[in-house]
């Protein structure tokens, strides 16, 4: 939705910046429905891989449609545009149903004569003024500047609706199929009703492209949907990107802007297209759109970053500084009673146990591990080194033994004290902990984590994903804020240790109770490593229908409640 609002936003001042050049916001209009039209093929191209270079036919179905009943019948737009998109979803289902069989250039062939058979037919109907076509289509607005604000707004809607699609369950579908689909036959999916959803959404958007085409310029040919106007199309989403809702946008502006920009010039269109789509296959292999994504990622938000870490580390903090091992550890602490140690986990801090740290009868601590959060900096990131600063802690506050909560990576921590100093651990109770036998990250994960350190957006997004159930906004940028605090080697670092360590056979050294609480969301630790890190030990497992990786921040209440039970 944001997306969409900012595109209005852009758009109406650009509007507005050119409302006196009408030949210029007659380009931008231009820009708008090539854009449309591309973002459909988009879906059926770029996340359903099934390669159209007949996309211009849905175009003119559109186009043809409007400008008949629009000319000859008075049929207002409303219901013209509707027709259109009738038609246009009846064809692409035409289209659809023989395509299923082909794949690759064979379907690419399929659909380009279906594009030339539709301008054929369109040419030999004089109803439809055959090759001359059809003028003096009414516009909508009596003006070209609302023209485009009705094609803007058309554009931003059918932009919402696009994320929407590839955000759901029918677009994870897409995606599916596209990456392969042998493996999403073996899922379950019905390929073939899928294909042919992704081309009848595909092909309303072309039509209704098509019918703004012909109220915006007032006449159309049969020439304006021919095989170039397909290949222009595949153009526009290679060079915006495939993948992206607003590669289509991208690769409008050159590809429908740059004739007009160069239009006085003695430069050759082909010279510079040709010259353009080199450039974008060898640089931007993906895209446009991806290639400012991952610039984005890798090198805009530095400034931010720093400026957050700098800011968010002065701030005044509702905790202690203690020497351990002659570190300075942060850590928070509430309440009377029994000891009870919380150990964050990766990207972590104390803070992830704010709302969880109130419990009668308790003195819940939460230090910071070392590199993390507001503690000192150490030089190795290794899960047996935190266990040891936790069991130093302990002894420097004079807790000789406590119940340990450990949460992800600080269930691993959690898991080396309790089996290497079983005198320290009363009890143990592990939050979508890290297994006893180590959790291995992807290797080609790694060069994301590295990205993590100088971007606050994508953080913030995997801490999200990471505890789904939570609708606290507050918290999680007060949380991305103290992941980024953490030392830059431990970004990977971290995750190696992960990788390290194996307690299997230390671990019934452990004598104590033992709960590991497993939320059903969470993408990380499964039932068998769970099953796996209790088989030495005397614990149970409780799985946590609504909760992902991360119950003490999704429902804190529930997480108090197991641990009082729990605790006895």
């Amino acid at each position: 939705m944001k997306q969409s609002i900012y595109i209005l936003i852009a758009g109406l001042i650009l509007g507005l910046i050119f409302m006196p050049q009408s030949f210029i916001i007659l380009i931008f209009s231009s820009v708008l429905i090539s854009a449309i039209a591309a973002q459909g093929l988009s879906l059926i191209s770029g996340f359903t891989g099934q390669v159209s270079i007949g996309h211009g036919a849905f175009m003119a179905i559109g186009a043809y449609t409007t400008a008949y009943l629009s000319t000859v019948h008075n049929v207002p737009f409303i219901v013209n545009i509707l027709i259109s998109v009738i038609l246009a979803a009846v064809f692409g289902l035409i289209i659809g149903l023989p395509a299923l069989r082909l794949k690759g250039f064979y379907l690419a062939i399929a659909t380009m004569a279906f594009g030339v058979a539709i301008e054929q037919i369109i040419s030999s109907f004089d109803a439809l003024g055959g090759h001359i076509g059809i003028r003096n289509i009414p516009k909508l607005i009596n003006s070209d500047f609302g023209m485009f604000i009705i094609n803007l707004l058309f554009y931003a809607v059918l932009s919402y609706i696009s994320n929407r699609i590839i955000n759901s369950s029918i677009g994870s579908k897409y995606k599916m199929i596209r990456d392969s689909e042998i493996a999403s036959k073996s899922y379950g999916i019905n390929v073939s009703s899928v294909k042919l959803h992704a081309f009848v959404v595909s092909a309303v958007y072309g039509g209704i492209a098509g019918s703004l085409y012909a109220h915006t310029l007032g006449y159309i040919a049969p020439t304006d949907f021919a095989l170039g106007t397909s290949l222009n199309l595949l153009a526009m989403i290679v060079i915006g990107g495939m993948t992206s809702v607003q590669g289509g946008l991208i690769g409008s502006v050159i590809i429908t802007g740059l004739p007009f920009m160069f239009s006085r010039t003695a430069i050759p269109m082909s010279l510079i297209f040709g010259t353009l789509l080199i450039i974008f296959v060898l640089f931007f292999p993906q895209g446009i759109a991806y290639g400012i994504r991952l610039g984005y990622m890798k090198y805009f938000e530095i400034p931010l970053v720093s400026f957050i870490r700098k800011n968010w580390k002065n701030n005044k903090i509702d905790g202690k500084i203690i020497k351990v091992k002659n570190t300075d550890i942060f850590y928070r602490s509430q309440g009377e009673g029994k000891p009870v140690i919380m150990i964050h986990g990766n990207f972590g801090s104390s803070r992830w146990f704010k709302k969880v740290m109130n419990i009668k009868g308790y003195t819940v601590y939460a230090p910071d591990l070392p590199n993390f959060g507001f503690s000192g900096r150490i030089k190795d990131a290794d899960i047996d080194i935190y266990a040891d600063y936790i069991k130093s802690f302990m002894e420097e506050l004079k807790i000789e033994k406590a119940l340990i909560v450990g949460h992800s990576l600080g269930g691993a921590v959690a898991q080396s004290l309790a089996y290497r100093y079983p005198e320290k651990v009363e009890k143990m109770l592990l939050v979508d902990s890290s297994p006893v036998n180590g959790l291995k990250t992807p290797e080609e994960n790694y060069p994301v984590l590295n990205i993590y350190y100088n971007n606050y957006s994508l953080v913030k997004n995997a801490l999200k994903a990471m505890m789904p159930s939570s609708k606290d906004k507050k918290l999680l940028s007060e949380l991305s804020k103290d992941a980024l605090l953490m030392k830059k080697e431990c970004f990977t670092e971290n995750a190696r240790a992960l990788e390290k360590y194996d307690y299997t056979d230390i671990s019934k050294n452990f004598k104590g109770k033992v709960l590991f609480i497993l939320g059903k969301k969470d993408t990380l630790i499964t039932q068998d490593m769970v099953s796996k890190t209790l088989e030495n030990l005397d614990g149970k497992m409780e799985y946590i229908e609504t909760a992902g990786h991360s119950l003490i921040t999704e429902n804190p209440d529930l997480f108090i409640e197991n641990f009082k039970t729990f605790a006895g």
